[in-house]
């Protein structure tokens, strides 16, 4: 999302899961400035429920940009210092999403 600051991510991802049916996970990414990535990860009750929690999600997310983070098990935020791999940490974000979610 450009160059959206960690609150501005933050509201948006809370925005997103209130228009998403449950289950519904949400994984948002930016680089608000030089060698700088946020995330943040939503994640409804049934997801929750299914074992997957936001907090231990995004760290791991995010220590792929050289970062770390966490929260709660319904929203998390985390940053890194290589925005240079925020595509990819996103991608694996949702192959690991949709890995879990599949079983």
């Amino acid at each position: 999302m450009d160059d959206l600051d960690a609150e501005s991510l933050k509201v948006a991802a809370e925005h997103l899961l209130t228009l998403l049916d449950d289950p519904a996970a949400i994984v948002l990414g930016s680089c608000p400035g030089d060698a700088k990535v946020s995330f943040v990860a939503a994640f409804s009750p049934k997801i929750i429920e299914s074992g997957l929690q936001a907090g231990k999600f995004v760290g791991t997310v995010a220590r792929l940009c050289g970062g770390g983070g966490g929260g709660r098990p319904n929203f998390a935020q985390a940053g890194g210092r290589k925005p240079e791999k925020l595509i990819d940490a996103l991608e694996k974000a949702r192959a690991d999403l949709e890995a879990s979610l599949s079983t």
